[in-house]
């Protein structure tokens, strides 16, 4: 069997065997059947929210409930308002969705118990601009931050400042209900306050190292920033939940998923189907896309395994630095697969003979595309000029489709980061 070939068919199941194993039906249908109080309404919010809503609806909820979700996980569940909303750029739709929970929320009163049920794209997703915001500046907020090179850590320290929701302001307009989340982790860490921005969660971030982040980055520069962040300062617009704050003692929180689960059944596949192949460390995926690429090839020509097949299976969430002026096509997979197979290609024999790389979002959409991310073998043609040419201007997308290298697996229900697969043997 030619070694490139079924590479490329081990990274492709194993991926597979990844998202399968990040699908919510099960794992929230299992939660949902541990509460000890039965919600009397039930907020899903995310990538995963109609899944998330069905696995309640079929595990007995009888009750009432909103959904707002992206446009290819839209669907309909029998007794919930389902929205469909933009993502990675808010829209119209989304701040309707938001006005529908602001008011289901502060309907609600002492005796009852609300579900959420959070996932990983919320904070585009739900955008409910703070009193004196309109969309339009928080659209243009978050061009910004997209572009910006933040972390998706940092890039939700500044919309929890801009938002009506989000730093668990819904858990305040809430407040005396209680409050039950189900949480799939899209963000590394796993931390509650970047899932979806937190909007059941106290924001830990002091306001003036969130202030510093904003000036560093030149986000000040939009007109209506610094305002606003003013107010908030003088206590004349309202500020995130902050720790210790009464109205988040009735919420309880929990993790049902994260990216680990998917790492873990991607590895046990590999490992399966061929036992013989070794494993190297793998670093969390973080920082620029080029420079994580980089990383990576690195580490492959420094542990190579002589002879035998090896493997790396990485997981996180890089970010690409536009220039807003010129912001090309493509997504942080995309853009990390391209860049390691120039580092491989660009390294001729020092690297090994047979290798594929498969760089891909768990949600099927990576960045403002209909592709996952990039799947590249060795054996595959590789033009090192135009590859060149397109990470300098973040045009991996064009790239890729010419070469017939996208990965494309459609609306996966469900959103726990990216994955990289690489498989290699000398």
């Amino acid at each position: 069997m030619h070694f490139d070939a079924s590479f490329e068919a081990l990274v492709r199941n194993s991926f597979a065997a990844a998202l399968a194993a990040g699908q919510p039906d099960h794992i929230t249908r299992l939660a949902y059947a541990a509460l000890d109080q039965q919600p009397t309404a039930v907020i899903a919010l995310g990538k995963a929210a109609g899944a998330m809503a069905a696995a309640v609806r079929n595990g007995g909820y009888d009750g009432s409930g909103l959904v707002i979700t992206t446009d290819e996980n839209h669907r309909q569940i029998d007794g919930f308002d389902c929205f469909a909303s933009a993502h990675p750029v808010p829209d119209e739709r989304g701040l309707a969705a938001a006005i529908a929970v602001e008011n289901r929320v502060k309907s609600l009163g002492q005796a009852d118990h609300l579900l959420l049920l959070i996932s990983g794209g919320g904070s585009a997703l739900l955008p409910a601009p703070s009193n004196g915001i309109s969309l339009a500046q928080k659209i243009a907020l978050n061009d910004a931050l997209l572009a910006s090179g933040l972390d998706i850590h940092a890039m939700n320290v500044v919309r929890r400042l801009f938002s009506r929701l989000k730093g668990g302001r819904l858990a305040r307009l809430a407040a005396p209900a209680a409050v039950t989340q189900f949480l799939l982790s899209d963000v590394p860490g796993d931390l509650p306050e970047s899932i979806a921005s937190g909007p059941a969660v106290a924001d830990p971030v002091p306001f003036d190292d969130a202030l510093q982040l904003i000036q560093k980055h030149g986000l000040d520069r939009l007109d209506f920033v610094m305002p606003h962040l003013q107010a908030i300062q003088n206590g004349t617009a309202d500020g995130p939940v902050r720790s210790g704050d009464p109205v988040l003692d009735k919420v309880q929180s929990k993790i049902l998923a994260s990216n680990a689960q998917c790492r873990d059944a991607a590895t046990a596949y590999i490992r399966q189907a061929m036992p013989e192949m070794q494993f190297l460390d793998a670093p969390p995926l973080d920082g620029e896309a080029s420079q994580m690429a980089a990383h990576l090839a690195a580490q492959i020509f420094e542990q190579r395994h002589a002879g035998k097949p090896y493997a790396l299976v990485a997981g996180g969430e890089t970010t690409v630095t536009l220039d807003m002026a010129n912001p090309g096509k493509g997504g942080r997979s995309q853009e990390l697969a391209l860049a390691f197979a120039a580092a491989m290609t660009a390294a001729g024999s020092s690297a090994p003979k047979n290798w594929v790389i498969l760089a891909g979002g768990t949600d099927g959409r990576d960045g403002p595309t209909d592709a996952a991310g990039g799947m590249i073998a060795a054996s595959q043609n590789f033009d090192q000029t135009a590859a060149r040419a397109a990470l300098l201007s973040h045009n991996s997308y064009d790239y890729l489709k010419a070469h017939d290298q996208l990965l494309m697996v459609g609306a996966t229900g469900t959103n726990l980061a990216d994955l990289v697969l690489i498989i290699a043997q000398d």
